[in-house]
Formats: structure tokens, sequence, C-alpha cells
């Protein structure tokens, strides 16, 4: 009898785990909405079919069409990177809201992030990468909407890649000689993307992916950054040029 009863409350206690594992990740895929939706509607592409099991949306109701604008923006992700984005089991769980309101930033609330002002904490700030789980304000994609990068999604994604699938670059020597030739000439007077590497990188990545504009930008005053992230698990497939 008290076998079968240490035995079931580890039952209990793997079930409980098993659970908060789940809620942190928990929400809607794009398998769940039909064509009819205001989501699959407003889609500017069609989404590459990594993405069902890379973005997570709320189970509340939310606004599909800024959702649609991030699926249409990864969607030009190179096919390659996004099979690897998967199988690193990286998801992209969009919100509205706090961002402390989800599981796995709750431990943030009230906490000051690094590059941000005093009176500003992780409840106020629009997304968070680095983890498996990335997450993603609705309606705050653009630059000034509680955020300084060009693209919140692709930059926040960008962190979680350079630790997963790049293995920290602030340790990778060719990235680093880029980093230390070109940041000054890309971002001038930008102290946060001066002095840290990995974040350098992942606002280089926004610019590459998010238009024609940023890219050419990128492409002319820091080719070698360019090259570098050209480079990573890219095949030659055009991305085509979509206007948001």
């Amino acid at each position: 009898m008290k076998r079968w009863a240490i035995g079931f409350s580890i039952f209990i206690l793997s079930l409980s785990f098993y659970n908060i594992s789940q809620a942190s990740v928990d929400g809607m895929k794009l398998s769940d909405f039909n064509d009819d939706s205001i989501l699959i509607k407003s889609l500017l592409i069609n989404p590459k079919k990594q993405l069902n099991d890379i973005i997570l949306f709320p189970e509340d109701s939310f606004n599909q069409k800024e959702a649609a604008k991030v699926v249409s923006r990864l969607s030009l992700l190179p096919n390659q990177l996004l099979d690897e984005i998967e199988q690193q089991g990286i998801t992209i769980k969009l919100f509205e809201g706090k961002l402390t309101d989800n599981p796995t930033a709750r431990h943030l609330s009230g906490v000051i992030p690094r590059g941000y002002q005093s009176e500003t904490t992780w409840d106020d700030v629009p997304g968070i990468g680095g983890g498996k789980t990335v997450l993603v304000k609705l309606g705050h994609s653009e630059k000034g909407k509680g955020h300084g990068s060009v693209n919140l999604e692709l930059h926040e994604l960008a962190h979680s890649i350079d630790r997963y699938i790049l293995n920290d670059l602030k340790y990778n020597r060719l990235f680093l000689d880029s980093w230390e030739k070109e940041r000054s000439i890309l971002f001038p007077n930008n102290s946060y993307l001066l002095l840290f590497p990995e974040e350098y990188f992942a606002e280089s990545f926004a610019m590459y992916y998010l238009s024609e504009e940023t890219k050419t930008i990128l492409y002319q005053r820091a080719p070698q950054t360019y090259e570098f992230i050209r480079n990573i698990n890219e095949k030659s497939e055009p991305n085509p040029i979509i206007n948001f």
C-alpha cells in the first residue's frame, strides 16, 4: 500500500510538471483557423508549413490582422532555417496584454531590462527572445512601439537562433571580427548595439529579412555582417518583396 501511494504521488507530480510545461507554450496553431477566418484572409503570402509548429496564437480574441502580418513576415525566412527552428523546438508565442502575464516571463515582473531606462520594467516591454519560447506582442512590430528595433519579431527570434542554432555568436571569432569592424558604421551612437554583439546580430538579422530597403542598408554599411547572415542556413531561394 505504501509503495502504491509513493508511486501514485510520483505520477501526480509528473503530471503536474507536464501540465505546467504545456501551459507555458499553450496556444492555437495556424491549422486551427479555417479559410474564412480574418487571420487566413489577411495573409499577404502563403505561410510556410513549418510555421504551423512554430507560431502560437492567443486562445482568446486577438487582432488577427496584426497576427497575419507577423505570419507573412516570418514566411519570408528560408526553409532550411525554419526547419532548424522547428527542430530546436523554438516557438513564437503572440500575445496581447503584459509580457509578464505569460508563464515563461512571469518571473521578470518588476525587473528592469538591460538597455532600458529605470522607469521601464519587463511588464512594459513588448517582446523577449533567447529562450525556447519567443514572446511577441501583437501590434508592436514596428520601431518605436515600445522598442528600438526595425522589427520586433525578427529581432527577438534572432536571439533564440543565436543561442540554439548558432551556439552563441558572442564567442564566434568570425562574427566578432565583423561586429568590431562594422558596428560603429551600421549603428553609430547606439551604445546598446555597440556594446553587445548579440544585440548587434539580432538587429542585423532583422534588417536582412525585414525589407529590401533595410537589407540594402545592411549590405552597404556592413557587407561583412551581411555576408555572414546570408550564409546562415540559406539556400538560393528567392525571397519575394512584400509591402506590409
